[in-house]
C-alpha cells in the first residue's frame, strides 16, 4: 500500500558525513505545533535542518522522504506533557500536605497556585530534557525513500 505524502517529512540533502545526512526540511503548516521542533530548530539563515540516518546513500541535492525511527516522538511527548502534568499534581499535593493557609484566600485557590508553581518548575525540567535529547548526536530519523536524485 502506498503511503500518503502527509505521513512523512520531505527535504533536500545538503550534506553527508559518513552514514548521517543533513537534510534541509520543507516547511509544513504543522511545523509550528510539532512536538519535535526542538530537533529541527532554524539555524541563523532561518532554515530547518535535521541530521538523519542515510541507509539509502542519498547524495547531496537529493529530495528525500524521512521518517521517525522507533518511538522517539512518543517519548518526547511523554517528556513534554507528562512531566509538567506530574509537576502540577505534585504542587497541589505538597500544598495540601503542608496545609497551606492564608487569611482571606480560599484554600482551593492556594492549592491551584501550588499546582501552577509545580507546573512551571516541571515545564523547565521537561524543556531541558527535550533540549538535551535534541543536542545529542543520535539521529531519531532515517531516510526511507529518495524522491528525486
Amino acid at each position: 500500500m502506498e503511503r500518503r505524502s502527509e505521513e512523512f517529512e520531505t527535504g533536500i540533502v545538503t550534506g553527508i558525513s559518513g552514514e548521517i545526512a543533513e537534510v534541509q526540511l520543507n516547511l509544513q503548516p504543522a511545523c509550528e505545533t510539532c512536538g519535535a521542533k526542538v530537533l529541527c530548530v532554524p539555524d541563523a539563515s532561518g532554515k530547518r535542518r535535521l541530521h538523519v540516518n542515510n541507509p539509502l546513500h542519498a547524495r547531496v541535492g537529493s529530495k528525500v522522504a524521512i521518517e521517525e525511527t522507533g518511538d522517539f516522538l512518543l517519548k518526547l511527548s511523554a517528556i513534554q506533557y507528562g512531566i509538567p502534568f506530574i509537576g502540577f499534581i505534585l504542587g497541589i499535593l505538597i500544598c495540601y500536605s503542608l496545609d497551606v493557609r492564608l487569611a482571606g484566600i480560599a484554600q482551593e485557590l492556594l492549592f491551584f497556585l501550588g499546582g501552577l508553581t509545580g507546573l512551571g518548575a516541571a515545564a523547565l525540567i521537561a524543556r531541558r530534557l527535550a533540549e538535551r535529547l535534541a543536542d545529542g548526536n543520535k539521529s531519531f530519523f532515517t531516510i526511507t525513500r529518495i524522491l528525486i536524485k
